[in-house]
């Protein structure tokens, strides 16, 4: 690789490949890819990628990509997106902490439940988070279960 070669694997890269307002299209067409039909977008509001503390001692996250999804057939969904290249160990607690800040930050005191939308975390790694290194595209779901144990 040379001096000039940019590489989307790095933060500074990917953000200026997808998170700017120039190159909305790429970060559409990246989505689509990716997600389940009904969950295609056909335009993209870029959000501040921060995650603020709401108190004192909380942790602020800071994400590569936060933004709000819109499409006409489908409801709109905030989409976060990070891009992680070194394994710093248990990731799939940190995937779960940014997907409930940005789904929590939606919604304030005096609102109503019903204004949260469906919140989606694509997380690209340079690392296998699962044992099955065969298992490159993972898909986790938080989901009522009828079963205990």
């Amino acid at each position: 690789m040379s001096g000039s070669d940019i590489t989307p694997c790095i933060d500074v890269s990917f953000k200026k490949i997808f998170g700017t307002e120039e190159n909305k299209d790429l970060l559409i067409s990246l989505i689509n890819s990716i997600v389940l039909p009904e969950d295609r977008i056909d335009n993209i509001v870029l959000l501040n990628p921060y995650n603020l503390q709401d108190f004192e001692g909380e942790k602020t996250t800071i994400l590569d990509i936060k933004a709000r999804g819109e499409s006409e057939l489908h409801k709109n969904k905030m989409i976060e997106i990070e891009i992680q290249v070194v394994n710093e160990y248990n990731y799939e607690k940190r995937a779960l902490h940014y997907w409930s800040k940005s789904y929590s930050d939606q919604i304030k005191e005096d609102e109503d439940f019903d204004i949260l939308l469906k919140t989606i975390g694509i997380h690209f790694l340079n690392f296998n988070l699962k044992k099955n290194p065969g298992d490159y595209h993972n898909v986790f779901r938080i989901k009522e279960s009828s079963r205990w144990g």
